[in-house]
């Protein structure tokens, strides 16, 4: 896919000056990039003017080419089922700049098109699209092994989007364990060297579930069945090992069972046995929040 500042084939539109768009800004001042993709075709003259609206930059001011203004934008030419890449410098001069969500929906309301950026941290093929309406769906966009022109194919969306109808709507679960959450528990274990690589691997795999599961299935409020499944495989394993550990290392496992206990209720395994099959016996496997956390899978 094309890369920040990238060259060849490509357009550039400058603005200088700075200021903000109420309900967009970011908190610091810091130069940024971004990358948004564009669906259909494109003005130029409303893309520049929607940049300059949304720094506050009077149309007027806008200066074509010119790398050293407080913002520049590269237009590149893509193939697929999306058209246009733009890559945006905003430099330091320009104060508060937008974060690249609200920018996006800036651009898609004021385009009246689709624009897709790249969702981080998450694999490659992860983004967002957001409509001219401003709703946002999560998106699976692969881009084709050609040897021409960059060509992307969007492989599935989340939720559908009125302004890009048609496109297939899945669920787009590898996302989620890409988005990292907190583990204390396991990180205090780490630093003091009382348990195995291997135990404390596992450890933090089971508490990064507990976590993600009182925060609300970060980052998208559900999580799959089949996750949670192997969730409770990485705890048999752990019990599996624990007889081998010093006490600090079943004590810090205690710990994180105690959480998962407190967010669960038994329900003698049926709510996962009727979604994923026959359960083992062990306590943890009786164990489930409510609601469900696949009962709002994407196009369940």
């Amino acid at each position: 896919m094309p890369k920040s500042r990238s060259g060849g084939d490509s357009d550039n539109i400058a603005a200088a000056g700075d200021g903000i768009v109420d309900g967009v800004a970011a908190t610091t001042v810091r130069a940024v990039n971004y990358g948004f993709w564009i669906h259909g075709e494109l003005d130029r003259a409303r893309l520049s003017a929607a940049l300059a609206e949304l720094l506050a930059v009077a149309p007027d001011d806008l200066d074509v080419g010119d790398w050293d203004a407080p913002m520049s934008c590269t237009v590149t030419p893509v193939a697929g089922e999306l058209h246009w890449y733009l890559d945006v410098y905003v430099g330091e001069a320009v104060a508060n700049p937008p974060t690249e969500p609200a920018a996006a929906a800036w651009l898609a309301n004021r385009l009246r098109t689709v624009v897709a950026y790249q969702a981080l941290p998450a694999p490659p093929s992860a983004f967002y699209l957001v409509g001219p309406d401003g709703k946002r769906t999560r998106a699976r966009i692969y881009e084709e092994d050609t040897d021409g022109p960059t060509v992307l194919r969007i492989d599935a969306v989340e939720q559908p989007l009125a302004a890009f109808p048609g496109l297939p709507v899945a669920a787009i679960p590898e996302v989620i364990r890409e988005y990292r959450m907190p583990t204390p528990i396991t990180d205090r274990l780490q630093l003091s060297a009382s348990a195995t690589r291997t135990f404390i691997m596992r450890l933090g795999a089971w508490e990064s579930m507990v976590s993600r599961l009182a925060e609300g299935w970060a980052p998208d409020g559900w999580y799959p069945a089949d996750y949670y499944r192997e969730d409770l495989q990485i705890r048999d394993e752990l019990a599996a090992e624990a007889d081998l550990m010093p006490p600090a290392a079943i004590a810090a496992l205690a710990e994180v069972d105690a959480r998962f206990a407190d967010l669960t209720d038994d329900d003698g395994g049926q709510a996962l046995t009727a979604e994923t099959g026959p359960l083992p016996s062990q306590w943890w496997w009786r164990h489930i929040p409510y609601p469900l956390p696949w009962q709002h899978t994407p196009a369940r």
